[in-house]
């Protein structure tokens, strides 16, 4: 049987997308920008979604939080591929300014073992939220002051849904 790469490819990713995801722990931080994207999953999916200030200064490190929620009645689990759970080892987040351009994202990119395995998944329980505190700087170039949309955007990877856009200013 001769399988092109493009049908193998397709193949993990669709391996992945079946694949539930989570981990457990608590975060009671209440922050300014924050989304809540529950209303964009299904009833089997968990959740993304980012927290951050409204308003930094430029040369901040823009600290953000990331949550994988779990709304469902089931323990789900998730790859911590292309997620802020392995650092910034992939480019997990599209990050605009008002006019739309896209940040440019400085840091690494690896490639990765599809399926992934057993050992770089977490396990959400019911209900059950984990998060992880993140620095933008340490994978994005902010060279001008404004307004910042910032989208977390590898759902089809991580099996996490991609959940709501933010907003911060950088002074």
């Amino acid at each position: 049987m001769n399988i092109s790469i493009y049908a193998m490819t397709a193949l993990a990713a669709g391996l992945v997308l079946s694949a539930s995801c989570q981990q457990t722990g608590k975060t009671n931080e209440t922050e300014a920008a924050s989304a809540d994207s529950v209303a964009h999953s299904s009833d089997t999916t968990l959740v993304a979604s980012l927290q951050a200030k409204p308003l930094y200064e430029l040369k901040d490190s823009i600290s953000v939080l990331f949550t994988v929620q779990n709304p469902t009645d089931d323990t789900l689990r998730f790859t911590q591929y292309h997620t802020p759970f392995e650092g910034f080892i992939s480019n997990f987040l599209t990050i605009t300014d008002a006019s739309g351009a896209e940040v440019s994202y400085i840091g690494a990119m690896t490639k990765r073992i599809m399926p992934p395995p057993a050992d770089t998944y977490h396990t959400v329980a019911p209900g059950a939220q984990d998060s992880v505190r993140f620095s933008l700087a340490k994978g994005y170039r902010f060279e001008k002051p404004g307004i910042y949309t910032l989208q977390y955007n590898s759902g089809a990877i991580s099996g996490i849904s991609n959940g709501s856009p933010i907003k911060i200013e950088l002074k």
